[in-house]
C-alpha cells in the first residue's frame, strides 16, 4: 500500500462570467478534497461576478489566482502570461471546467507546453463549438486528456456524437446536493409564503435560474397564461437575473400576470425559497446536470422540468416528478394544472425524488468519484478507499456558498 508523504498540487480552472452550477462544482470540490491529499490552486477568471467566490475560497484558506481567459490565438501575450504562471506554478494536474465546449480551448495546449503531466477535463454541457478550427482543438484537447468527465450521460453522448470520443472514455461524475437543513429553513421558508401570498389554495410556483434564454422563461409565462385562462389561482416567483428580465417583465404586463407573476432578483439563499414552494418549475431548452434541480429534489419539492440533459437521468415522470418536452407551452401547463389538482400525488413525486438524492447525488459522492479519478490518472490507484473515507469522516464538515 502507498502511503502518501506530500499533497499532490491539484490545479482547478474554469471560465465562467458568472457564479452558476460551473462555479458551485468547482467551490464544492476545492472545499472538500482532503487537504492531506492534495494542495488545491484554483483559477477563476478576474470578472466582479466572481469575487464574492473568490473572497469564500480564500476565506478557507485556498490558494486562489485571477487569470483570464484566453479566447484568441492571436492572443500572445495572453498566452504567454498564462504559460508563464502555469510554469511557475507546476501543478501536477490540471482539472479544466468547461462552462460551454469551446471555453478554455487554449489552455490544455498551454499546460502541455508548460510541462504540466497530467490534464483531466470536465464537461458540464451540451453544446458544440461555433467553427471548424474549434472543433479540431476540441478534439486534439480530449484525445490529450488523461481523463474526460461529464456531469451526465447526455453530455458524454455529445462528446461521442459531435468529437468521435470512445463513450468508453467518458465517465460520468453528476452534480450533488446537500440534504437541507429543514429546522434552520423553516422559518424563512414560512416568511417567503407570506410575503409572495401563497396559501394552501393559492400555490407557489418556483423558478430559480438566470434569466437566459437557455433557460425557458418565455415558455414558462406562456404557460403560466394559460393556467390563470383555465382559472387556476397561484403564485409564480422568478429569481434570478439577467439580460431578459426586461422583456420577461413586459410580456408578463402584457398577458395582465403582474399579480401572479414576482421578479425576485438574485437570491442570496436559495434554499428556503425551494422549500416555501409548493412546486419547482425548469422550463429549460438544454441543460447539463442543473443543481437547482437536486436541491429542489432534496427539500422534497415536486417538480415540472424539461426532458433535455440530465434532467431524464434523476427525474422519471410521474414518478419522482413531471417531465414536458422542452418549449411546449401546453405539455408545461398541463404539468402545471395536474400539480396544482393532484397535491397528494405531486408530494409524493417530491418524497420519491428526495430519495433519489440522497442516495445518489451528494457532495460527498462527487469529490470521491473525482478523487477516484484523479488516483487513476496519477497511478494512485492503490490508496484504500477506507482510508480516504476515514481521512473525510474526520473531518469537520464545510458549509456551502452557492
Amino acid at each position: 500500500m502507498r502511503t502518501e508523504t506530500q499533497p499532490v498540487s491539484v490545479l482547478l480552472a474554469e471560465s465562467g462570467r458568472a457564479m452558476g452550477g460551473t462555479e458551485r462544482v468547482v467551490w464544492e470540490l476545492a472545499t472538500r478534497l482532503p487537504r492531506e491529499r492534495f494542495d488545491v490552486t484554483v483559477w477563476l477568471p478576474g470578472v466582479p461576478s466572481l469575487d464574492e467566490l473568490a473572497a469564500s475560497l480564500g476565506a478557507r484558506e485556498l490558494r486562489v489566482e485571477r487569470v483570464s481567459e484566453v479566447a484568441s490565438r492571436w492572443d500572445w501575450t495572453g498566452m504567454f502570461q498564462t504559460w508563464r504562471r502555469l510554469k511557475q506554478r507546476r501543478p501536477a494536474l490540471l482539472h479544466l471546467h468547461h462552462v460551454w465546449p469551446a471555453s478554455d480551448r487554449y489552455l490544455p495546449s498551454l499546460a502541455d507546453a508548460a510541462g504540466v503531466p497530467h490534464l483531466v477535463l470536465t464537461e458540464h454541457i451540451v453544446g458544440q463549438p461555433h467553427s471548424a478550427g474549434q472543433k479540431m482543438l476540441k478534439r486534439r484537447e480530449l484525445a490529450r486528456a488523461d481523463a474526460v468527465t461529464a456531469v451526465c450521460g447526455a453530455v458524454a453522448e455529445s462528446l461521442v456524437r459531435d468529437y468521435g470520443v470512445p463513450r468508453e472514455r467518458v465517465r460520468v461524475v453528476p452534480n450533488g446536493a446537500d440534504p437541507p437543513d429543514e429546522a434552520a429553513e423553516h422559518a424563512a421558508a414560512r416568511r417567503w409564503r407570506a410575503s409572495l401570498g401563497a396559501s394552501a389554495m393559492r400555490p407557489l410556483w418556483v423558478c430559480a435560474a438566470r434569466l437566459e434564454e437557455q433557460k425557458g422563461h418565455a415558455v414558462l409565462v406562456e404557460a403560466l397564461a394559460e393556467a390563470r385562462r383555465r382559472g387556476l389561482d397561484f403564485v409564480a416567483a422568478l429569481a434570478g437575473d439577467g439580460a431578459l428580465r426586461a422583456s420577461l417583465e413586459r410580456r408578463v404586463a402584457e398577458l395582465g400576470l403582474a399579480d401572479r407573476v414576482r421578479f425576485l432578483g438574485l437570491v442570496e439563499e436559495i434554499g428556503p425559497l425551494l422549500a416555501a414552494a409548493d412546486a419547482v418549475v425548469m422550463p429549460s431548452l438544454w441543460e447539463g446536470m442543473p443543481l437547482t434541480l437536486l436541491e429542489a429534489l432534496a427539500r422534497a419539492r415536486p417538480v415540472a422540468a424539461s426532458a433535455v440533459g440530465g434532467i431524464p437521468e434523476v427525474i422519471e415522470d410521474r414518478v419522482s416528478g413531471r417531465l414536458v418536452p422542452p418549449g411546449d407551452v401546453a405539455a408545461l401547463t398541463e404539468a402545471l394544472v395536474w400539480l396544482h389538482r393532484r397535491a397528494d400525488l405531486a408530494a409524493a413525486l417530491g418524497r420519491e425524488g428526495a430519495a433519489r438524492v440522497r442516495e445518489s447525488y451528494t457532495w460527498d459522492r462527487v469529490v470521491q468519484a473525482f478523487e477516484e479519478v484523479y488516483d487513476d490518472v496519477l497511478g494512485l490507484a492503490s490508496f484504500a478507499p477506507e482510508e480516504a473515507g476515514r481521512a473525510r469522516a474526520g473531518r469537520d464538515r464545510r458549509g456551502s456558498d452557492r
